[in-house]
């Protein structure tokens, strides 16, 4: 019965193969969010369009869907623990070229605003695909039989729960900044904190 499943399940979720990545990728969602700062520094300093955010979470999107071909194609068969570190790591110096932007070194290099959210936005799309598939992988080949979806479901909801807390802590650090929408001075120390600490749990 219904009981039987869950105990399956559980039992399936609590396997170190699966336990460890799911907590894994867990901590990482659960570092702290730059969240809607980002919104005032786009439209407040940069003067973008409301239509040009949308493309930025449209090539977001798209480039998503990207990540998850690139696992299929070239990583399905890489051990996963490489992918998760290596993924991380290159999420995290690439989210420090978000400093690039805050300071507006790229203007000095002539590298448009635009140019460097959409390429930005790209590349950590693809990255945050390339960390979630393995566990994903992992979970669909250890999870009892006919029990797929309820795991997918789960380990989603585990990395939601995650990216709540993350932007909890993000949003503690801005009060703490004294960041505001009209005030962004200490919104470099904001970018810098949440981008350093997604290598936590690597430690």
């Amino acid at each position: 019965g219904m009981t039987e499943k869950l105990r399956e399940l559980f039992a399936a979720m609590m396997q170190p193969q699966i336990l460890k990545p799911v907590a894994f990728v867990f901590m990482l969602n659960a570092t702290p969010a730059t969240g809607s700062t980002w919104f005032y520094f786009y439209t407040n300093t940069l003067g973008f369009s409301s239509n040009f955010l949308g493309t930025i979470n449209v090539v977001g999107a798209v480039c998503s869907l990207g990540g998850v071909l690139l696992f299929g194609n070239f990583l399905a068969n890489t051990p996963f623990r490489p992918i998760l570190i290596w993924s991380t790591i290159i999420s995290t110096v690439i989210g420090l070229t978000q400093l690039i932007l805050v300071f507006r070194w790229n203007v000095q290099y002539g590298i448009p605003d635009e140019f460097f959210c959409l390429g930005e936005s790209a590349v950590l799309s693809v990255l945050g695909w390339i960390n979630t598939m393995p566990i994903l992988v992992l979970a669909s080949r250890l999870c009892p039989q006919g029990m797929e979806a309820t795991m997918y479901a789960l380990i989603m909801s585990v990395n939601n729960l995650g990216g709540v807390l993350g932007a909890q802590f993000g949003a503690l650090i801005t009060w703490q900044l004294a960041i505001t929408d009209d005030n962004l001075d200490n919104f470099w120390i904001l970018v810098l904190i949440c981008n350093l600490s997604t290598v936590l749990p690597l430690v």
